[in-house]
């Protein structure tokens, strides 16, 4: 059976990339001690165990205990409910285990998360750029995040979805990703104003056309001939709303995922401060073993950041806002987990497919995104914090 190119090229890179990813997770686990005394999330296998790390308690206790919320402590009412609860819907079906239905969750939304970026991509720009954001994003170095017991890959494979279907002008298609995606993170609530954005677009609304009579002109027609589509997209929101309903019902704190983040140190002092607080500690060495760390987050968000006029040119200014706010709203509090968060900024992997087509820039982003990837993989297996 000959499969489509969009179906073949990304399963092919979803394999590459898995195969670099479970050996040097298991040559890491193997080869290098383990800190001792972490939480086992599978004694009765140490390959699933391997992709359950810091985060993935929370995942696992909501999906087997429900949710709960302590003032000033953490809470896992800071975690959205979509990914845990196919978790628990899955888990059934693969002998109970909990964690193991979290792993392949992740796998297969990470192989349909592939296939919907080349699509989109293609959409865009080309195959060839679409082929290659697909091996980019693979390849990043912390694409072993979707294959791991985090909510990375449902929250990618949402928010892609939810863009190409608009795009394509399929906007119940388009509503309905939108409403998983609002409810399995919380910037999940962006792809209702990158929707609405693609909407004004096709009405001929934009910041280029916002002078012009004719944009407000058509603008109105757009909106006494299509308002039922307006209608279809204001489902979106209902994603978090839905999950604030349910804090106000049982705990009277409908904002509980925004309060509980203060338990994790996180204080909301803007991202010029937090970059500025996080380069002095990189001057000055102040941070001993966090440094690396610290280094790879924060170039990960000055160059995420560097991107995005980039994006404004070439693929518009609704993925270039997009990148930005992903970027700055997590920022505003710290550096830490910036590299996992960059990988559901999509719109960037795709630009870096355009710029791959000079051949030095693509061996460079493969080779490169390769060799650290390999080393991100050793270390986290084995405890050591990485995002």
């Amino acid at each position: 059976m000959n499969l489509p190119r969009w179906i073949l090229l990304p399963l092919f890179a979803f394999a590459l990339s898995r195969l670099l990813i479970f050996g040097a997770g298991i040559a890491g686990d193997t080869l290098l001690p383990t800190e001792e005394g972490h939480w086992n999330a599978a004694p009765e296998s140490p390959f699933l165990s391997a992709w359950a790390k810091w985060d993935s308690q929370y995942y696992y206790d909501i999906a087997t205990n429900g949710y709960w919320f302590r003032p000033q402590q953490q809470s896992n009412v800071a975690f959205f409910p979509v990914y845990p609860l196919m978790m628990r819907a899955l888990a059934p079906l693969l002998g109970g285990s909990v964690i193991f239905a979290g792993f392949i969750l992740s796998n297969l939304a990470f192989g349909g998360a592939l296939v919907f970026l080349y699509l989109l991509t293609e959409l865009e720009l080309d195959a060839d750029s679409a082929k290659r954001a697909v091996y980019y994003l693979a390849f990043f170095p912390t694409s072993f995040f979707f294959n791991s017991v985090y909510t990375e890959s449902a929250f990618l494979l949402f928010s892609i979805a939810t863009m190409y279907f608009a795009r394509r002008h399929w906007w119940v298609a388009a509503a309905l990703a939108g409403m998983l995606t609002a409810a399995t993170r919380n910037l999940g609530i962006l792809l209702w104003a990158l929707v609405m954005w693609e909407w004004l677009r096709v009405q001929g609304w934009s910041l280029k056309t916002m002078f012009r009579k004719q944009a407000w002109v058509n603008l109105w027609m757009g909106f006494r001939q299509n308002w039922f589509e307006l209608f279809i997209i204001a489902i979106i929101p209902l994603g978090m709303l839905s999950y604030m309903a349910f804090l106000q019902y049982n705990f009277e704190r409908p904002l509980g995922f925004i309060e509980t983040q203060a338990a994790w140190g996180r204080e909301n002092i803007g991202p010029v401060a937090v970059i500025g607080k996080s380069l002095k500690a990189l001057l000055t060495g102040t941070l001993n073993k966090g440094w690396l760390t610290n280094f790879w987050n924060t170039a990960s968000l000055l160059g995420f950041l560097a991107l995005v006029p980039f994006l404004w040119v070439r693929l518009g200014e609704g993925y270039a806002l997009y990148v930005l706010i992903m970027m700055l709203v997590p920022s505003a509090s710290a550096t830490g987990s910036i590299i996992r968060y960059v990988l559901t900024s999509f719109p960037a992997f795709m630009l870096l497919g355009w710029w791959g087509r000079r051949e030095a820039v693509d061996r460079a982003l493969l080779m490169g995104f390769a060799v650290l990837l390999g080393m991100f993989v050793t270390v986290f297996v084995n405890w050591v914090f990485v995002a």
